[in-house]
């Protein structure tokens, strides 16, 4: 029975010394693995920060230039840029109009402000209201629906509508025209 006691007890080390270099590997192996935790959480942290600071010094300077050539802005040309002198205003109201192919289902309301530099021409514009009147219900109501729905087109109706108002007057010229309402149903 001495030689089955013998067998199951489980074999201790011989010596005190043994047990503490397994402990302290034990905490060597915890104490590393928390090193590299904390180093790989700085890594993580200060990583992309510095890639960020990199590329915000060698590329933003670019970045901003490409900005300004896109947006057609540029330091020299805000210098350069003058502020809009604006001259004299007569708006001419309620004009409705049927465009063209539309059968009169549709119509375009708007109402024309003119701009002039001369007080003269604002004068005239006055007496021959009527016939600046006309011919702007004439060159709206020959465009179609599509036509006068499309944005792009604005700048060009304003222009043709200068030019054919322009070609009433003999004082002076409008030097602008705008919509001050623009409701196409």
């Amino acid at each position: 029975m001495a030689e089955r006691a013998q067998q199951s007890v489980p074999e201790t080390p011989d010596t005190p010394d043994e047990e503490v270099t397994q402990e302290e590997q034990e905490a060597q192996n915890t104490g590393g693995r928390r090193l590299l935790g904390r180093l790989l959480l700085v890594a993580l942290t200060l990583g992309p920060t510095a890639a960020g600071a990199w590329l915000a010094y060698f590329y933003y300077p670019t970045l901003v230039q490409a900005a300004e050539q896109f947006s057609g802005t540029d330091d020299d040309t805000e210098e350069e840029a003058r502020p809009v002198e604006y001259g004299q205003f007569m708006e001419l109201q309620g004009f409705i109009i049927n465009p063209a192919g539309t059968d009169g289902t549709r119509y375009l309301m708007v109402n024309l402000g003119l701009e002039s530099a001369e007080g003269s021409v604002l004068e005239e514009l006055k007496e021959k209201e009527v016939v600046v009147r006309d011919t702007v219900l004439k060159l709206l109501s020959q465009r179609t629906v599509e036509e006068l729905a499309d944005i792009s087109l604005r700048a060009q109706l304003k222009q043709e509508l200068r030019d054919a108002v322009n070609g009433v007057l003999r004082k002076g010229k409008i030097d602008r025209v705008y919509f001050t309402q623009y409701v196409l149903q």
